[in-house]
């Protein structure tokens, strides 16, 4: 149980007593190490974060095989010849196979035909060529997509709240998710795609759903109770409905489903996560912090 302290931002917890305001530092360290590994990629590939085929352009083979076959194998066979490669493994109801994508340069004949004389048995493969017209014009539209979920959020917290530092807070706890999540992709080798996209903007409305139901918690006069009691309220409340949709995604990777569906809940995963440490250590303690500062109980 928390016990509230008189005016010095002080709290006890199970016998501990510090300054909850150093709670924020958790989803701040987040952050940091998130925006390095953004950096260290940038550094390497001269971009933020890995894109998938449709955003960058090129040609993808996706190749179904009599048996599972290693990524390390493959890479192998084609990296001496075809050069530069990306493997993946695929796997479904009783089926194996691999994704294959490569520059648009690449014969996609010599990549399957190479497989087949290096004892990899195919039974069939798909293609998909994406030119750099095309996928730049995805890259533009996902890069304005995202930007205008961050000034309507910001222009319908701004509405709602009329207060500056909640508004505020709610869109930097919002990107703090974006970005975290941006940097995890990197380390787990997640590639940012129309399908994680599209997953990105379901997590700021699952991250908005949070943030707004906490401020609208503490900033209402006829809420009963302390700050901290209206905080362990929000806190029951949030965690029920993302730890309900964590399981739902967690679902989802347990179930063998298409690639698409699996990239979705893995981005979706991961910043739900994410968010639990950004909306309850920094927003709710940002919030609290103003609402004491100003007297509002």
């Amino acid at each position: 149980m928390v016990i509230e302290t008189s005016k010095d931002y002080h709290v006890e917890f199970r016998g501990l007593r510090f300054d909850y305001r150093l709670l924020m530092i958790v989803p701040v360290l987040f952050l940091l190490a998130s925006v390095l590994v953004l950096y260290a990629q940038y550094n390497s590939t001269g971009e933020w974060f890995k894109r998938s085929i449709e955003l960058r352009g090129g040609t993808l083979v996706n190749v179904e095989t009599t048996e599972p076959v290693a990524v390390p194998e493959i890479e192998g066979i084609l990296g001496n010849e075809f050069g530069s490669v990306l493997v993946r493994s695929l796997s479904g109801f009783g089926s194996h196979g691999v994704s294959i994508q490569m520059g648009e340069d690449i014969d996609h004949e010599a990549v399957v035909q190479k497989l087949k004389d290096n004892g990899i048995g195919i039974i069939d493969y798909s293609l998909e060529n994406v030119g750099s017209a095309l996928s730049s014009v995805f890259w533009s539209q996902a890069q304005t997509g995202i930007i205008i979920a961050f000034i309507m959020m910001g222009l319908i917290a701004f509405i709602v709240f009329r207060t500056f530092v909640p508004s505020i807070a709610i869109i930097m706890s919002a990107a703090s998710d974006i970005i975290v999540t941006l940097g995890l992709m990197q380390v787990f080798g997640i590639e940012f795609s129309l399908a994680s996209l599209g997953a990105l903007l379901m997590l700021i409305g699952y991250s908005v759903d949070t943030d707004i139901m906490l401020t609208s918690r503490l900033l209402r006069s006829e809420e009963e109770g302390s700050i901290s009691d209206k905080i362990m309220r929000a806190v029951k409340t949030g965690l029920t409905m993302t730890l309900t949709s964590i399981g739902a995604m967690a679902a989802i990777l347990v179930i063998p489903l298409p690639t698409v569906l699996v990239q979705i809940a893995s981005v979706i995963l991961i910043g739900l996560i994410i968010d639990i440490a950004n909306t309850w250590l920094f927003n709710s303690v940002l919030l609290r912090w103003y609402c004491e500062s100003r007297g509002i109980a």
